[in-house]
């Protein structure tokens, strides 16, 4: 009896090659889809749920997810659903993600590509780096295209309307004050309701609000600061969208309940500009990692 592999033919360099480029002109079609709010919020509940992934493999699984009309939860290889006790149901639609191809350089490419200015090329034992030298396409499967034992469940953590993490406020305000900034509390005029003073090196929450709400708020100033809203010359309104998309994801992955969050997306911030709207995308979503993985050590 043939093996899977036997029975499967295996695919040639530009086979594979072309179903990247195909995955990638599929990926530049849904960054130009994302000029609507309820595309935009959609998106980041998606990013909100699989932050371990990169900006691209978020918009990947967006899309398609899109395109089949289905919710997403989890998603993970056939093998490590096995590994979790699950078995994917068959005749089960896989998604595609692109997965990086590594291996060490010899010393020679090492050595040109040191010499052409790149950096890590050589590790610290002095043998050539591994290095991403390629793409290939990788299929996971959903939550919901599993069966077998049940996931173990997070305990709930609060809600920005009510109760919040125990020690969240204390933990983000030491993510802010590592990045060189002071937190202070004092009222702000008109409706605003923080700020962050790159000249005097302060992230301001105004103490009137609620103290769910005062999190929300900090993360969002955090999120400037992330998103190096100091140093990029972009417009206002992309600022604004940035941080506010950035602590969406940050606050939903909290346990954070946000309500209506049609304001996350500014009217025209991105002009329909692809590449602003996949920079923006990049930024919010290494700012939102970078607050989570601060979260986690702290």
């Amino acid at each position: 009896m043939k093996t899977k592999a036997e029975r499967r033919p295996q695919k040639t360099a530009e086979e594979r090659a072309a179903e990247v480029e195909a995955l990638t002109t599929q990926l530049n079609t849904a960054v130009a889809e994302l000029t609507t709010s309820d595309a935009w919020v959609s998106m980041l509940r998606v990013s909100a749920r699989f932050t371990k992934y990169s900006p691209s493999n978020v918009l990947l699984l967006w899309m398609q997810a899109q395109q089949r009309g289905v919710a997403l939860t989890k998603v993970a290889g056939y093998r490590t659903w096995q590994t979790l006790g699950r078995q994917v149901v068959k005749g089960s639609n896989s998604l595609a993600v692109m997965a990086p191809i590594r291996r060490r350089l010899t010393a020679e490419e090492a050595e040109s590509m040191a010499a052409r200015g790149f950096r890590g090329c050589w590790e610290d034992d002095g043998r050539p780096a591994v290095m991403v030298r390629g793409f290939k396409l990788e299929r996971v499967f959903r939550l919901e295209d599993t069966e077998g034992e049940p996931l173990p469940q997070l305990p709930d953590v609060g809600y920005v309307t009510g109760d919040t993490p125990d020690g969240a406020w204390d933990a983000l305000a030491r993510l802010v004050e590592a990045e060189g900034f002071t937190v202070t509390h004092e009222p702000e005029p008109d409706e605003t309701r923080g700020h962050t003073d790159y000249a005097r090196r302060i992230v301001n929450v105004d103490p009137t609000y609620p103290l769910a709400e005062q999190v929300h708020i900090l993360v969002h100033e955090a999120a400037h600061v992330r998103c190096d809203h100091e140093g990029r010359d972009i417009p206002r309104s992309q600022r604004e969208t940035e941080a506010e998309s950035a602590a969406f994801v940050v606050c939903s992955v909290l346990g954070f309940a946000l309500g209506d969050v049609s304001s996350i997306y500014i009217g025209g911030w991105s002009a329909g500009d692809t590449e602003v709207i996949q920079a923006a995308h990049t930024a919010i979503h290494k700012a939102a990692q970078s607050i989570l993985a601060g979260l986690e050590q702290e």
